[in-house]
């Protein structure tokens, strides 16, 4: 892939390393801080130091108060976090480039100057261990920490991120001082900035901010090198889990290898291509090499791969997820087998092009996003400095089946890995989305400083307009386009008004259907679907709302116009096959049994069924129930599809570097023959009233070390009209900054939880309020208490001016960081066509978030949160 974008690299004479790259798709800039250290750096003894540290740069300096930073990026729009892993620490702004200077004075700030207060050091052991009984409540973080201590007998490696419980509750203020003050330093730093920059002047201000600070001490060898392994290694865990699991690692070559590219494309082999930065692409692999023989066997409800890029050599890992009749024989002699065949024997030309177009394509949809190029131009530079991004990729279309062959066998060797099982004692584990098999993603997964940062990203424009072309087609659907021509991605999505609430009296009948949509056409079986869209490292998913399904597709734009067919035949062609279904039914109750051993999935459906009567469309699981997935059958699939999935109020939206008019044309030609039925079926949800009185449920779940907390009542629909007021209160409550001021209370003044935040979601007929907080047991009534009188300060006093502005400039100002992707857009105005809230939507926004008073927020407020008709949801230990 060529790389257009300008990127220069200096070094500044304090030993700052700095990357600036040039991208001008849209008006924002992401700025990152990374430092070369992790919990590799940590001492015995200290494990969960750098993590911890991470956290108290958060806490304040002379010129921040806690909280403070989250606060003042939020005010213009900004999202940011910080993460460690075993390698490196990184903090990020991704805000509107007139903002950049404001992020680079914060990072230089705190990179000398953050206080350690005592105090807030104290608070902040609570929340990090909340944060690691979080982990703990999942099965597979037991099974990962117990890999990675005995695939690693020296290097800490094996220690993991988080940290032992011990270490975290005996570690010092001054211990965590001194390793600020020995590794945040210039020399031992690298700054990036990806965005609608000038280079040289995005230098310079790098140098004024930096430039002064002192380069800082030498940074401590790692000496430690991990012997080789010359013996197989098992570990057993026990405990509740929903289902068994298995992770599988060999000792892995790491990123300034030479023989770190063919490892990539051997993962991708074996489970897909993965997505790049933060998060983006997917849905690839399904024609992968485990996939097909773990999960289209029927063996396994999941099965992946991963590759840990790092500074020292790592592992190269293998995980699947059981179904409750396959046995752990099997699943290990299959596993072996792959990794056999690998060894033995030449990856055919096809397979190898597939899975280095798979790579080409994940960059390609990285690429769209500054945030992402952040990530992958600062972690290399991080873990392989000497590695030129750019040539990275063509490192990688350059590996030969000779190269896969080779490093399968220098690396994946008989007898030289370590093996693990998670073996349940009873059922249980996850979450609803949970797709299992997470033990190879979670092997090197970053601890993030918050829970996903959930500021809410306003949808709307990275410019003062947005500019949507919009026509009708001849089956009087609604076609929505955005057209980028630097981009090389191109993303379609179809909007059908088929989600749960049709789903009648038979829970997850709609999930079902979309499920089962691309498992088999008149036209194309799953595994041909499967090859085709791999060997064009494109997706093709369907996901399944309470209102609505999406029929998504993102592909490279040379592609679009095979992938608008493929979407269009399994749209109007499916047919739902017996065996097929039997496969995703196993799936399915997989995941609800991960749903059920999830003390925060299982809150948050306690507060559904406490605030809806049976019968009611929004009082099951959208999953499903047990007995429902076991019932329903092809015949039944097959009607929902042909009553719901129908022209009617369908939208089409396309974003990307593919021709709006062309896309069109071939829309047009691949649905002409889908038309409007007469008497379609309606989304109908009937109001419910809030409860008459406060109401308390609680739960248990076997195994657990955290308890999570749901709190809610019925709220209002997107289109009443006090829904901006309102969504402003939920903004302050729960979202503003550092999860507002719950987050203020919970989180940052009592240290009571990892996460405490609020969410209001709106629908075209129906609207929930909700709040959630996941806590040690001991401290539910007193996060509880806090939620309860953060919600009665916000009715009974007006909210300050300051505050307000905040909130409103946040909103106006996350306008580009909502649409830095062909994905986002599409997203954007699919929701602008779905609630019918006018082209001109984002240009209208600021003055209709402008508008909003105290006084409107206090009324709203009084309206529609009364915490004395809350109900209360807690499940825990």
């Amino acid at each position: 892939m060529t790389v257009e974008q300008k990127t220069r690299r200096v070094t500044l004479d304090n030993g700052l390393n700095v990357i600036v790259r040039e991208s001008h798709r849209v008006p924002v800039v992401s700025f990152w801080i990374w430092y070369r250290v992790g919990a590799r750096n940590e001492p015995r003894g200290q494990t969960g130091i750098s993590h911890w540290v991470e956290h108290m740069l958060f806490k304040g300096t002379p010129d921040y108060q806690p909280g403070e930073i989250f606060r003042t990026i939020n005010k213009f729009g900004g999202t940011l976090n910080g993460f460690t892993s075993l390698d490196f620490t990184a903090y990020f702004e991704t805000l509107p480039n007139t903002q950049l200077e404001l992020a680079v004075s914060i990072e230089s700030d705190r990179m000398q100057n953050a206080i350690f207060d005592p105090d807030e050091f104290e608070r902040e052991r609570t929340v990090i261990l909340s944060e690691r009984e979080g982990m703990e409540n999942n099965p597979s973080f037991h099974l990962r920490e117990e890999m990675l201590g005995a695939a690693f007998r020296a290097h800490p490696y094996g220690q993991g991120v988080i940290g032992f419980e011990s270490d975290l509750k005996a570690l010092t203020r001054d211990e965590l001082y001194k390793h600020y003050q020995t590794y945040y330093t210039p020399r031992n730093s690298t700054a990036v900035i990806v965005g609608a920059v000038d280079a040289d002047e995005a230098i310079a201000m790098i140098d004024r901010h930096f430039g002064k600070i002192a380069p800082g001490p030498d940074v401590p060898v790692v000496r430690t090198v991990e012997p080789a392994q010359e013996a197989e290694r098992r570990v057993t865990v026990r405990r509740p889990a929903p289902a068994a699991q298995m992770s599988l690692a060999w000792h892995s070559p790491n990123a300034t290898n030479p023989d770190s590219p063919a490892m990539e494309v051997l993962d991708t082999i074996l489970s897909g291509g993965k997505g790049i930065g933060l998060g983006s692409g997917g849905g690839m692999g399904r024609s992968a090499r485990l996939y097909r023989a773990l999960v289209s066997s029927g063996l396994c409800s999941s099965a992946s791969s991963g590759y840990s890029t790092s500074i020292d050599p790592n592992l190269f890992s293998i995980s699947a997820t059981l179904l409750p009749d396959t046995s752990h024989e099997q699943v290990e002699s299959v596993v072996f087998e792959q990794v056999r065949d690998l060894r033995d024997g030449q990856v055919p030309e096809s397979e190898l092009n597939r899975a280095i177009k798979q790579i080409r394509a994940q960059f390609a949809y990285a690429t769209e996003s500054v945030t992402h190029q952040g990530y992958w131009l600062g972690s290399m530079a991080t873990v392989a400095p000497e590695i030129d991004p750019d040539e990275y990729l063509e490192q990688v279309a350059s590996v030969t089946a000779d190269d896969v062959q080779r490093v399968a066998g220098d690396y994946l060797k008989d007898g030289c890995y370590t093996l693990g099982w998670l073996i349940p004692e009873q059922p249980g584990g996850g979450s609803e989305d949970d797709t299992g098999a997470e033990v190879a993603a979670l092997m090197n997964r970053p601890q993030f400083y918050t829970d996903g940062n959930p500021s809410e990203t306003v949808s709307g424009a990275p410019r003062t307009k947005l500019h949507i072309d919009e026509r009708t087609l001849s089956n009087n659907t609604r076609l929505l386009a955005n057209h980028d021509s630097s981009s090389e991605a191109a993303v379609v999505e179809l909007r059908i008004p088929a989600g749960s609430t049709l789903d009648g009296d038979t829970p997850g009948l709609a999930r079902l259907t979309g499920q089962m949509l691309t498992r088999g056409s008149e036209n194309m079986t799953f595994e041909q679907l499967n090859e085709e869209l791999d060997s064009l490292g494109a997706a093709l998913g369907v996901s399944t709302s309470r209102e609505y399904v999406d029929v998504s597709i993102q592909c490279l734009r040379e592609d679009v116009g095979r992938l608008i067919e493929l979407m269009a035949d399994f749209v109007l062609n499916p047919t739902f096959p017996e065996d097929e279904l039997e496969r995703v039914r196993a799936q399915s109750l997989n995941q609800l049994r991960r749903a059920l051993d999830d003390t925060r999935a299982e809150a948050s459906h306690r507060l559904r069924t406490m605030l809806y009567p049976a019968g009611h469309p929004l009082h099951h699981r959208a999953i499903g129930s047990e007995e429902t997935l076991r019932s329903i059958s092809r015949a039944q699939l097959v009607e929902f599809h042909r009553n719901t999935w129908t022209a009617n109020g369908a939208i089409f939206a396309v974003a990307g570097g593919a021709d709006p008019e062309n896309v069109a044309e071939l829309i047009e030609d691949a649905f002409r023959q889908w038309t409007p039925v007469d008497n379609p079926t309606r989304i109908r949800v009937d109001p419910v009233s809030a409860p008459d009185s406060q109401r308390r449920e609680t739960g248990s779940i076997v195994g657990k070390s955290q308890a999570d907390i749901a709190i809610g009542l019925p709220a209002i629909e997107r289109s009443h009209p006090d829904y901006e007021a309102l969504r402003m209160a939920n903004l302050i409550l729960g979202r503003l900054g550092l999860m507002g001021r719950l987050g203020a209370n919970v989180r940052d003044t009592q240290g009571l939880a990892y996460y405490a935040f609020s969410d209001l979601s709106a629908g075209l007929t129906y609207g929930r309020w909700s709040a959630q907080a996941g806590v040690n047991p001991e401290n539910v009534d007193r996060a509880i208490e806090a939620v309860m009188h953060e919600v009665q300060r916000l009715r009974e006093e007006l909210v300050d001016p300051e505050e307000l502005a905040d909130g409103k400039s946040f909103m106006i100002g996350s306008l580009p960081i909502g649409l830095e992707s062909s994905g986002a857009i599409v997203g954007t105005m699919l929701q602008i066509a779905w609630y019918d809230l006018g082209l001109d939507y984002v240009e209208r926004l600021p003055e209709r978030v402008g508008e909003v008073t105290a006084e409107q927020v206090q009324q709203a407020a009084r309206k529609w949160l009364d915490p004395d008709r809350m109900a209360i949801a807690v499940v825990g230990p």
